[in-house]
């Protein structure tokens, strides 16, 4: 009794199967939930396995639908009367019905059968041994009940042996792909190249390789015209990715597209805990990778910063795929598969991801590291969130012109981002931006415009454009003594900004004026062993070194070692940059 005809175009996926024929050895009774992501293929290996079973002998496959218990009483009838159960002398009396088909799936009659609930993502029914399905599931000596499942839950609830599915290898997605578009013969070598492209870009899902080859089959569109318009923008994926296509072996009113598939699963987290909305607004705002558990946590939504509350929300996403969690380092990070995160941008509503987009913003301004080398696995994670954030407010300030105080910290602090990662030309092209915007609203001499001044003389020096670069670094540090004195560290790290262009056009004299200058005032500022005092110390020495002063020199790079020591340890970088220097003055000094 199975609903659907035999897949003819199933492809690989023996490793599965092989493990569900694992599990089901022996006369026991056995309980195995095929466990993944909607659209990653569980119905259909389900669907193989048991076309398998019935053909090597005298096995009865039974099929019923677990999305809901109407569906599931249906398919349950069925089956009493395929096995003639007496039916109950009331219509309204269905549970009975229901207990007995039960009963007889447990008793000696049944023999050897294979019971497969299919879509039984609804944890409410079966959450408990009393749920609305869960209570008519037959247990007895014999027999195998096969789930397929989103939800961790529903399986670890149902006391399953779990097999989990992911996506296909990509050989096997492009078999898949060739079997399902028909003129997969007439394509060359480029166009299957193009081919192998597309498939991978939706990471081998069975569901996606299927639907995008039945939108290039109906539509009569080249690969190559296909990954054109996919890879145009977000947008267009998802256009793509939300196109209707037929599925034989699916649940007859099962959503037919891509993206759609996904739907279901947040409709039933959302429907249960409304403020779940606003996790996926923001994870749908976000870079999909290396997500870390403090940007959640801290987030500001509500309920986040709660342990408890936090484990649950989380936990919701976990249980359904819809996000997985890796450990590195000793830091929680989470990740998203891409079409997850593009159906999650096409469920929410116009209001929903704006408010995503708000809060992310805040989020990843407001905790985007200061690199730390200890934690330099966090810092490399919150780069590409910064990335993501950083052309949202960019364009949304265009918009609006509204440069205020705030906005302006966090559009240089993203833009940061390109520094860090050693794109320094687009770094340029920010920072200017930056700095002519803010120098319109606010003037020449507000410390915003220092700032963006201060940050472009950085990215000019790092370029080798250390004319440029002295000009600005000027610029800023005259507009720092206007402000704020000579003494403050503003002013003093313009200083030092200033020190390290000169050093770097050989301007050696100069270039120790101004790095005793920072040093002295650090010193008063912070002490010996602050790190900026650090700093300059360690500056000094470099350029005392050039200068061929090479006593001099050791005893800065010593008082610079001793004092990186104290405070980050021997093993830190900065601890071992100054054993590199003074490993350097010593050579020159034979």
């Amino acid at each position: 009794m199975v609903p659907y005809c035999r897949n003819g175009t199933f492809t690989g996926r023996e490793s599965v199967i092989e493990s569900i024929k694992e599990v089901c050895k022996g006369g026991a009774h056995n309980r195995v939930a095929l466990h993944g992501l909607g659209g990653c293929g569980k119905t259909q290996i389900a669907l193989e396995y048991v076309y398998r079973r019935s053909s090597e002998g005298r096995c009865h496959v039974f099929w019923v639908q677990g999305s809901g218990i109407l569906k599931f009483t249906e398919g349950f009838k069925a089956i009493a009367q395929h096995v003639r159960i007496p039916l109950p002398r009331t219509e309204e009396d269905g549970e009975e019905l229901l207990r007995r088909t039960r009963t007889w799936l447990e008793g000696p009659d049944s023999g050897d059968w294979i019971l497969v609930i299919d879509n039984a993502d609804n944890d409410s029914d079966f959450i408990g041994n009393n749920s609305p399905i869960s209570k008519f599931v037959p247990q007895g000596r014999g027999g195998t009940v096969i789930f397929t499942t989103r939800s961790r839950q529903v399986a670890i609830r149902q006391g399953c042996k779990i097999v989990w599915v992911s996506k296909m290898e990509p050989g096997e997605a492009l078999e898949l792909f060739s079997k399902r578009f028909h003129n997969w013969q007439k394509l060359g070598d480029e166009e299957k190249g193009t081919v192998s492209r597309i498939l991978g870009s939706v990471d081998h899902v069975p569901l996606a390789v299927v639907g995008s080859a039945a939108f290039m089959a109906e539509n009569e569109t080249s690969p190559s015209v296909y990954w054109s318009i996919f890879r145009e923008n977000d947008k267009r994926a998802k256009e793509l990715l939300s196109e209707q296509f037929s599925e034989l072996q699916r649940e007859v009113d099962m959503t037919e597209s891509i993206l759609g598939t996904y739907f279901i699963t947040f409709d039933r987290i959302t429907e249960h805990v409304p403020p779940m909305v606003e996790l996926l607004a923001l994870l749908a705002s976000i870079d999909r990778q290396n997500i870390p558990k403090e940007l959640l946590t801290h987030s500001g939504l509500e309920g986040m910063d709660d342990p408890l509350k936090f484990c649950r929300a989380i936990g919701k996403l976990l249980r359904f795929s819809l996000v997985t969690e890796v450990e590195l380092e000793g830091t929680t990070f989470y990740e998203l598969h891409r079409l997850v995160q593009l159906s999650i941008q096409a469920y929410l509503s116009i209001e929903q991801a704006n408010q995503g987009r708000a809060t992310g913003l805040r989020a990843v301004s407001r905790l985007l590291p200061k690199y730390e080398y200890k934690r330099c696995n966090i810092c490399a994670a919150y780069m590409s969130h910064a990335l993501i954030r950083r052309c949202i407010l960019l364009r949304e300030a265009d918009k609006e012109r509204d440069w205020n105080g705030e906005n302006l910290s966090r559009i240089i602090l993203l833009g940061a981002v390109y520094f860090y990662q050693g794109r320094v030309k687009e770094a340029e092209v920010m920072f200017l931006k930056a700095l002519e915007d803010v120098e319109n609203s606010s003037g020449s001499e507000h410390p915003n415009t220092l700032m963006a001044v201060n940050n472009l003389a950085h990215v000019l020096r790092k370029q080798g454009k250390y004319e440029e670069s002295e000009v600005m670094n000027r610029r800023a540090l005259e507009g720092y003594e206007k402000c704020f004195g000579s003494d403050h560290p503003d002013t003093l790290m313009a200083v030092n900004n200033l020190a390290l262009v000169l050093w770097e056009q050989g301007r050696y004299e100069e270039s120790e004026v101004m790095n005793r200058r920072a040093l002295e005032g650090w010193k008063k500022c912070f002490g010996l062993d602050h790190p900026d005092t650090l700093i300059a110390v360690n500056n000094l020495a470099v350029v005392l070194m050039d200068q061929g002063r090479y006593e001099e020199s050791e005893a800065m790079n010593r008082r610079a070692l001793e004092g990186y020591e104290k405070c980050f340890g021997s093993d830190h970088p900065n601890t071992l940059a100054a054993v590199s220097n003074l490993s350097g003055v010593l050579g020159y000094q034979g």
